[in-house]
């Protein structure tokens, strides 16, 4: 399994996200987390944003993190969104059997 962390501007966004990755079976599941704060350097300054979290979990496959980070860039307004994989050192069983009944 693969689980994908990505920031968005807004509940809309990671839900149009969401959807499109869900409808599209490239994902499996999707939370959207609100309320998080976030402070970083854009363009020479420090910027204060509140973003939503998206989190994705996937299969993994050969061309799975490919697929899904290029997927979500293409879907992101950020002109450098953060599309961090994260490796899954175990899951129980039900739910990577769901998930791999949910990719089908």
């Amino acid at each position: 399994m693969l689980l994908f962390y990505v920031p968005c501007p807004d509940k809309a966004t990671a839900e149009k996200i969401a959807q499109t990755l869900l409808q599209e079976k490239i994902v499996g599941c999707a939370n959207i987390i609100p309320g998080m704060e976030s402070m970083y350097w854009w363009q020479g300054k420090l910027e204060t944003s509140s973003e939503y979290i998206l989190l994705l979990k996937a299969l993994k496959t050969s061309d799975a993190q490919n697929r899904i980070t290029n997927r979500v860039q293409e879907l992101h307004p950020y002109e450098v969104p953060c599309v961090m994989t994260l490796p899954v050192l175990g899951i129980n069983g039900s739910f990577k059997n769901w998930l791999e009944e949910s990719l089908k």
